[in-house]
This record gives structure tokens, sequence and C-alpha cells, in this order.
């Protein structure tokens, strides 16, 4: 008898990013992605995966992360929540500023330099 519970299904992007739910604050009310900054890909989608690491704008307005940045995208404060498409336009999405994460889960390469500008991050 099997008495452990295990997913019927997976819906694709529904990986989780938290390796603990023990300390973890939210962004309250979510930050709006500037779409202007995001670069598209090759269909021409402008697409920003689960946990990518995003800097406040002098706008007040998020970016991805870039460290060859000087617009504050170089220094990142929240990863976002969700997968989110701003090829038509701003979007705004929840983010963590404070948690534990999977490092390899993370759609950016973790190193040294992102876990210096990312204090309240985590990375497991």
């Amino acid at each position: 008898m099997r008495l452990q519970p295990y997913k019927a299904f997976e819906v694709e992007g529904d990986y989780e990013i938290l390796a603990s739910r023990k300390v973890v604050r939210e962004v309250t009310n979510g930050i709006t992605i500037d779409s202007s900054v995001v670069t598209a890909d090759g269909d021409g989608k402008k697409i920003l995966k689960k946990g990518y690491p995003v800097g406040k704008l002098a706008n007040g307005k998020y970016g991805p992360y870039d460290s060859g940045a000087i617009n504050g995208q170089e220094s990142p404060s929240v990863l976002i929540k969700e997968t989110i498409d701003v090829t038509a336009g701003d979007h705004i999405v929840g983010g963590y500023e404070v948690a534990k994460v999977y490092a390899d889960r993370l759609p950016v390469t973790v190193d040294a330099t992102l876990k210096g500008k990312m204090p309240q991050i985590v990375f497991a």
C-alpha cells in the first residue's frame, strides 16, 4: 500500500524554487516589470521565467538582472514568483524579497556576484 502523496500531473513551469517556507517575505502588492528593458527571444517573445532576479529602475518599475547594466538592473532585490510574458507590455507580478531557494532551479547562473548582491536570499 502506497501512503506517500504523489503528483498526478505537472503543469509546465510549476516547479518549486523555495527550499524552505520558514522565512519568506513576499513583495506587498507586487512589482511592475518594465517590458522595454526585457530582451526578446528568437520568437520575438519577452519572457521572464519563475525565479528570475530583478532590480528596481529609476522609473519605479523592475527589470531583469544584468550585471553589466547601470540603470538598476545590476542590483537585483527580488526573485519573481511566476513565469511571465511581457511581449504585449508591462506586467505586475509577485516576488520574494527574503527566501531560501534552490539555486539550480533558477533560470540564471548563481555565482558569487549574484549572491553578494542579494544578501536576503539564501541559495541552497
